[in-house]
């Protein structure tokens, strides 16, 4: 004897599209969070000759839905007797060898000192913050 069934899975299927898009919107919260951290502790660390630098630091995040990706930057463009040149770039990459930056309290790597420091921070902070909003979802 057989017997059928029929299961709608309408909305089991709009709630887990639901949770992905909470989980999206949670992630670029987080990430906008760390990102806008980052910055604050890189500005903090950077040296500053001519305050170029420092206001030269820049985020951004580029995607959609849960393809994201944050990127932090910094230019600064200096004149020399040669030119011009990206100061930011020197400092970090050239210089940052270096272990006597111009100002006390500062570092030539000044955008990898805080990610070392502060990485695992950030991803707790992104993860609470995916987690808060797939619970008001109610996951």
């Amino acid at each position: 004897m057989a017997r059928e069934f029929e299961l709608d899975l309408s909305k089991f299927i709009r709630d887990l599209n639901g949770a992905t898009e909470a989980i999206a919107r949670g992630a670029k919260r987080g990430l906008h969070d760390a990102l806008d951290d980052w910055r604050r502790e890189a500005t903090d660390v950077a040296p500053m000759e001519h305050g170029t630098l420092r206001r030269g630091i820049d985020t951004r995040i580029d995607g959609e839905g849960l393809d994201l990706t944050g990127e932090i930057s910094a230019v600064a463009i200096e004149d020399s007797g040669k030119g011009r040149f990206n100061y930011a770039y020197y400092l970090h990459e050239i210089k940052g060898e270096i272990k006597n930056p111009t100002t006390p309290g500062t570092v030539a790597k000044f955008l990898d000192e805080p990610a070392k420091q502060h990485a695992d921070k950030w991803m707790r902070e992104i993860e609470a913050e995916v987690e808060r909003e797939v619970k008001k979802h109610g996951f």
